[in-house]
């Protein structure tokens, strides 16, 4: 079994759903389908997702005002959607009628009742293909995951997923019907509405892989493959072939946006490959990730950069010897709901490298009364505006000398580097500097591991 998660932009006007459900009569394997909410359409300038309509109308709503424009906005979309089909008016009516209604539900203290409106957009997008495929002749089921048994909590100010949810999702896989599953949410064992961060359908298409023991999960975008740099950094850098479960998840986490992050824990536990593919372009190679590479042919497999990080510097005398104290240190950070990412030390001093947005003045004015007070950490210095660029590569630690060509790249280019750490395993580095170099530092790395030294066997 195949289990194909499609995202906004490969299910954004009636057209493009028509190419999704192709793809999928394509093979008889792709037995379960997960769909995201409807995306920005190529032909419509300017156009919003769904999913950013749905959130308007919340803020509208919170606000005391009636988000009627926005509410036409989403009835038209879907209605647009049905008649491109050939469905029905009746089936975006009804839900059009469930999101007024829901709107009108509205608690600005209940999450819940927020989430259920959100997960409306993937709701929709699976109950029109579902219906689609059904006007097709085809046997198609629209499944919804709080019925499954998709449940989920949440565990300081995450999503997780129970263990149960596997075992209520099992019997999908026998299946004889095409499963239509919105993405993004589920159930709390309360019976409430939960959703992942945005775009957590990749999440509930792995969740399902690994239930159903699928043999490959496919994620389906409007990309021909996962690229060696954002393009948005690099326009033309290398499309990559292969990558590894560590590589993918090093790089979603700091930058890549083609796939979560937390979407490749489930699949990894059962070893299922992840396809990423391009649905306007089915027949494209797309880029394959798996658990053990077959052959590495480059020293870098990627290279990802995200801004708005800060370090919080604290510098007393052989702190090092202090034992426990970086315990404290971090409990006090934990207390105060602050996320740490990385933790570089020496004889004197501590860093912590956190979001920039954990660090509002309040809470860094928190932050510094309680290393005072009760560690008696006086020398506390922020540093704020910083970018973390990693390099990612299985092969970075059968090489020598990669630090070394990366720092020589950067001081060709006068870059100032704040701090830098290596991962114990070889397989990222990750360098910290300011924001404004970024971009030139993303260049000169590129330049160094995708041009001038383009393979293993060069070094």
């Amino acid at each position: 079994m195949i289990v194909c998660k499609f995202g906004g932009s490969s299910l954004s006007d009636a057209s493009q759903i028509k190419q999704v459900c192709s793809i999928v009569l394509e093979n008889p394997e792709r037995k379960i389908m997960v769909v995201s909410a409807p995306g920005v359409r190529k032909n419509v300038i300017p156009d919003r997702k769904v999913t950013d309509i749905l959130l308007s109308i919340i803020e509208e709503t919170d606000a005391g005002r009636d988000a009627i424009e926005d509410r036409r906005l989403i009835e038209d979309r879907l209605h647009g959607i049905a008649k491109g089909l050939g469905l029905p008016d009746v089936i975006a009516t009804d839900l059009s009628t469930d999101i007024n209604r829901l709107a009108s539900q509205l608690d600005p203290q209940n999450r819940s009742t927020r989430d259920a409106l959100v997960a409306m957009g993937e709701v929709s997008s699976a109950q029109l293909i579902a219906a689609y495929l059904q006007m097709l002749g085809h046997r198609a089921r629209y499944v919804d995951p709080r019925e499954a048994g998709l449940t989920l909590t949440y565990q300081a100010s995450a999503t997780v997923i129970l263990p149960e949810t596997y075992e209520n999702l099992a019997p999908l896989s026998l299946t004889d019907e095409i499963i239509v599953f919105p993405g993004f949410f589920g159930v709390t064992p309360e019976g409430k509405t939960i959703t992942f961060s945005r775009g957590g359908s990749d999440i509930t298409g792995a969740i399902l892989a690994a239930a159903v023991n699928a043999r490959l999960y496919e994620n389906w975008t409007d990309r021909d493959s996962v690229f060696a740099v954002n393009p948005e950094f690099i326009a033309d850098a290398v499309p990559l072939g292969e990558m590894s479960y560590r590589e993918m998840r090093e790089l979603a986490y700091i930058g890549f946006s083609i796939i979560h992050h937390e979407a490749l824990e489930p699949v990894m536990t059962k070893d299922i490959p992840i396809h990423i593919k391009n649905t306007n372009e089915p027949s494209s190679p797309g880029t394959r990730i798996i658990k053990e590479r077959t052959h590495i042919d480059r020293i870098v497999t990627g290279i990802a950069a995200a801004d708005n990080f800060c370090s919080v510097n604290l510098r007393r005398i052989l702190i090092n010897q202090e034992v426990g104290i970086l315990s404290k240190i971090l409990t006090i950070f934990a207390e105060l709901g602050i996320n740490v990412h990385h933790v570089p030390t020496g004889i004197d001093s501590v860093s912590i490298v956190i979001r920039e947005e954990q660090l509002p003045l309040e809470i860094e004015l928190a932050l510094r009364q309680r290393l005072d007070r009760e560690l008696g950490l006086r020398q506390v210095t922020v540093v704020r505006q910083l970018s973390i660029i990693m390099l990612v590569g299985e092969g970075i630690r059968d090489t020598v000398g990669v630090m070394a060509r990366a720092m020589t790249a950067m001081a060709k280019e006068q870059i100032s580097v704040e701090m830098v750490i290596l991962d114990y395993f070889e397989i990222s580095m990750v360098f910290l500097m300011r924001h404004y170099e970024r971009q030139r530092a993303v260049s000169a790395l590129y330049r160094e591991f995708f041009e001038n030294g383009l393979s293993l066997q060069a070094n």
